[in-house]
């Protein structure tokens, strides 16, 4: 890595921190996001930056944050984000306000239980797209055309998201 680059660093990392925590709005994956950025940074041989000023260094580092960060495509997504995407997809059922841990293990148990539920088809290539984490690598892998591979990712993700907010609604 450049040495510029790492100086910049070592001076301005709490302030990398606060820029991180503003851009994933306090998550919890702040932290994770920043170092994992900064270990890519790291690996890298060559970095494209014009001017080695603490500007330029400061925008490119941010701009890796915020890629990182927003892509689903990203090598932080595909690490940390990709496991909790299943919850994270199913926005109609898992924005139900929940007041207590007992609610919300009890929706996670309810996803869980409508995955189970899926035909062998659809549970076999959506357990295949959560671990695989596209589209295209699970049609490559199943020799399944991938138009047909999306429709049938979307449809175990309808039928989830309708029978839990169903089971959830009567409850």
């Amino acid at each position: 890595m450049i040495k510029e680059i790492e100086s910049y660093i070592v001076r301005n990392y709490n302030e990398l921190q606060t820029i991180c925590l503003k851009i994933t709005k306090h998550s919890q994956w702040s932290d994770d996001l920043l170092q994992d950025v900064l270990c890519q940074l790291y690996e890298k041989e060559t970095i494209n930056i014009k001017t080695l000023d603490d500007a330029s260094i400061k925008f490119y580092i941010v701009r890796c944050l915020t890629n990182n960060w927003y892509s689903k495509t990203s090598p932080f997504f595909r690490k940390v984000m990709r496991e909790s995407t299943l919850y994270n997809e199913l926005g109609d059922v898992s924005n139900i306000a929940t007041e207590n841990n007992e609610e919300q293990h009890i929706l996670m148990d309810t996803l869980e239980q409508e995955f189970m539920n899926l035909n062998w088809f659809h549970k076999d290539v959506f357990s295949r797209f959560m671990v695989l984490g596209s589209l295209k690598k699970v049609s490559d892998d199943t020799t399944i055309p991938y138009t047909s591979i999306k429709r049938y990712v979307k449809e175990a993700k309808n039928e989830i998201k309708l029978n839990t907010f169903k089971k959830i609604k009567d409850e």
